[in-house]
């Protein structure tokens, strides 16, 4: 009886097929485990910090949106007084754009 071959067991065609996915879900459990989730107080923070920057941002682009709008109407209207105002806009942000850029190489 000692030689009797006892027959292996092998895993189902349906187990060795979900086994990358119980491997997928084992290693990101245990990753989410490490994870440092932030307190409701500093997540209220964070928060409000990203929705203010959404809104200055919105205004700036608005802003930009606008004075280009402007410019391209006044191109195209032959309407000198918003064209001088918005291509004076447009120049002083590009020159205080370039001596910031100038300022931070030194």
């Amino acid at each position: 009886m000692a030689n009797q071959e006892v027959a292996e067991k092998r895993p189902s065609a349906i187990a060795t097929a979900l086994d990358p996915a119980r491997e997928y879900v084992r290693d990101t459990l245990g990753e989410l485990r490490k994870v440092h989730w932030p307190t409701p107080v500093n997540a209220r923070n964070l928060t409000t910090v990203v929705m203010v920057v959404v809104i200055v941002m919105a205004a700036f682009l608005g802003i930009f949106d606008f004075l280009f709008e402007q410019l391209i109407l006044g191109v195209l209207r032959l309407d000198l007084v918003p064209l001088a105002i918005s291509v004076a806009i447009i120049l002083s942000i590009l020159v205080l754009i370039f001596f910031s850029a100038r300022m931070r190489r030194y």
